[in-house]
């Protein structure tokens, strides 16, 4: 379960690595706690990281990690506004709870924690910010509740009705919950048992949590992608047995993006566009990868060493980068996509491009249009794939630059004209 963050983030060319023609590419980082397995970490600025773990809570700042004095497994972490933070932590113990952390504590770990109700194994949290009190809605097993917030207190937990075994029978899980469109509360689980039981997607209308459809859901998220007349918002379902799905709630419609190897989801984000697909990054056994909606084809991200469980932007993605803003909790630690340099804090790109809209081509038939500036001479293009491996490089005439993809999926690239980048960015490959 990974922390939901409200940041607004870019899209427009997703490029994975600082500047192109730079030695060193990106590659995952161990930022810390390599003896420890990462739950969830909420990071929505880029000088500090709090991270639930199976040992408890830490906070890294300064380039350094500073323990809480909670030793429970945490499973999740909310903010609530720029001083407070829910902390969801406990694994079946009397004091399993929804802890309160309040910004009062002038140095690490800045947040004084105190118990705020009982529940047992606080695995997801939402909030709802749109009504007068705001509401906080906790996951645990097979039921999800919620409680009132005060400036900063949780007020008493009230059970919401639940469908019989919703999330499984041996070892249900709360995986996840998600406020769709601000508004509308989605939750879904699944059976960690080994003679697992059928999960749910749920939905919430008045007081009762209704059955949607049976899933094993891992992760929920929001984006903007094609469909009936243009761009729609769907709710994007990433689950154990079925992948990605994309759901539209209005018109009940489903599509399917099968995950790698047919691995289980473990987490999902988005990073939405503005009028094209959102880009889908997610977690799986075998790495993290990026999808856009439109092809079966899913892209690896860098080759992380240890198993993904949560994946979370390190505050807003700007200037069209990956690079320094892309987090991973694994089985072992924490782990940033840098440079290979050594862990960096995020700076501005080495040699920034003019970064286009992505362009989505069909059949590899690519087609740049150039800033009138650079007309004349030569362009020469290097196309990349996710990874940073060089797929191919061509020389075209400014005037009218094409070049041709022969296989699916995301590629980024990079067109100079002289010593000058005229224009950088990503493509979508649809046979």
């Amino acid at each position: 379960m990974r922390s939901h963050l409200s940041s607004s983030l870019l899209c427009g060319a997703i490029l994975l690595f600082s500047a192109f023609g730079t030695r060193a590419q990106p590659s995952w980082q161990l930022l810390g706690l390599g003896d420890r397995s990462i739950n969830c970490i909420l990071a929505d600025d880029t000088t500090m990281v709090l991270a639930g773990t199976d040992k408890g809570m830490s906070v890294y700042w300064n380039k350094s990690w500073y323990d809480f004095s909670i030793r429970l497994p945490v499973a999740s972490i909310l903010r609530l506004s720029s001083s407070v933070i829910f902390v969801g932590a406990g694994n079946g113990t009397l004091s399993d709870a929804v802890y309160i952390g309040v910004n009062i504590i002038n140095g690490p770990p800045f947040y004084a924690l105190r118990f705020q109700q009982y529940f047992l194994e606080p695995t997801a949290m939402a909030c709802n910010n749109t009504l007068a009190i705001p509401r906080l809605y906790a996951g645990g097993r097979n039921t999800v509740s919620v409680g009132m917030i005060g400036s900063d207190t949780l007020y008493p937990l009230q059970l919401l009705k639940f469908p019989p075994y919703a999330f499984g029978v041996e070892n249900p899980k709360c995986a996840d919950l998600f406020m769709f469109g601000g508004t509308a509360l989605y939750a879904g689980g699944y059976d960690r048992g080994v003679m697992a039981g059928p999960g749910s997607l749920l939905r919430l209308s008045a007081d009762s949590l209704q059955t949607i459809r049976r899933l094993d859901v891992s992760a929920l998220a929001q984006g903007a992608f094609t469909g009936g007349p243009g761009i729609q918002q769907l709710l994007v379902i990433g689950t154990r047995d079925t992948g990605v799905l994309l759901f539209e709630p209005v018109g009940q419609t489903w599509t399917a993006i099968p995950s790698p190897n047919r691995l289980p989801v473990n987490d999902l984000m988005i990073i939405p566009g503005s009028g094209v697909p959102s880009l889908i990054i997610a977690a799986f056994d075998s790495g993290v990868y990026i999808n856009n909606g439109l092809i079966q084809t899913w892209s690896e991200v860098g080759n992380i060493p240890a198993l993904p469980q949560c994946i979370t932007p390190r505050g807003t993605i700007t200037g069209g980068m990956l690079t320094g803003a892309l987090l991973a909790g694994t089985a072992k630690g924490v782990y940033l996509y840098t440079v290979p340099t050594g862990i960096r804090e995020r700076a501005s790109p080495l040699n920034a491009a003019q970064q286009a809209e992505p362009i989505v081509c069909m059949r590899g038939e690519v087609r740049l249009s150039l800033p009138k500036g650079f007309y004349g001479g030569r362009a020469d293009i290097a196309v990349y794939t996710v990874s940073g491996r060089l797929y191919k490089r061509v020389a075209v005439s400014p005037e009218a630059p094409s070049f041709r993809l022969e296989a699916e999926g995301l590629y980024y690239y990079r067109c100079i004209v002289g010593k000058k980048t005229a224009l950088s960015g990503i493509i979508v490959n649809v046979q």
